[in-house]
């Protein structure tokens, strides 16, 4: 293409809407259209979103895939995603590249999202959509996620995001598996006599 033309127009007459790099889809967009959230790695690779239009399972379908191909896609599976709130990493017979390659957004480091997100910034006019996923939330951890968010020059983050302590019944029978796998454990809360409060370094 003749860029030298482009760029002589441009500084002539300017641009019509000079936004014209943005990241899309995210959150409902990419649901309706049948795709992950963009620039986001997925939520969970099994879970029920619910808006004004009601409920709706959604799974990965790249996983899917790739567990037919190795025979291992039954309802055996389909429970085991459910009771670990789509996440693979403590199914055994998933094999381990797997296991790496379907990390759900909690089982990825919130650091490398930022740092993702500092390199993709220079080519995009308007802000990025970036969700921050957190699994075990604490003071420290968030002033540190958000000060390596400005550190790397982010003009804006979106939700922060984290796991209830509580997750929805599954149903499965659970008898004789450990509670805590499921879920994360609310953080204690923070008491001024504790010196060594997360919240208060």
């Amino acid at each position: 293409m003749d860029w030298n033309k482009l760029r002589n127009k441009i500084k002539n007459q300017g641009m019509r809407n000079s936004n014209t790099m943005a990241i899309a889809p995210t959150a409902t967009i990419s649901n309706i259209s049948g795709v992950s959230q963009s620039i986001e790695p997925i939520y969970q690779n099994l879970f029920v979103k619910s808006n004004l239009s009601g409920e709706f399972t959604i799974v990965n379908p790249y996983l899917v895939e790739d567990f037919k191909a190795l025979d291992i896609w039954d309802e055996v599976m389909i429970n085991d995603l459910k009771y670990f709130d789509g996440s693979v990493q403590k199914i055994d017979r998933v094999p381990t590249d797997l296991k790496e390659k379907y990390a759900t957004a909690f089982e990825i480091d919130a650091g490398w999202l930022i740092e993702s997100a500092s390199r993709r910034q220079k080519w995009i006019d308007q802000g990025q959509s970036l969700n921050v996923y957190m699994k075990d939330p604490s003071g420290k951890k968030l002033d540190a996620i958000y000060k390596l968010a400005w550190v790397r020059g982010l003009k804006t983050t979106y939700y922060l995001r984290s796991l209830g302590a509580t997750q929805a019944e599954k149903s499965v029978d659970v008898s004789g598996i450990d509670k805590q796998q499921s879920g994360s454990i609310a953080p204690a809360a923070c008491s001024i006599l504790d010196p060594d409060c997360d919240a208060c370094q």
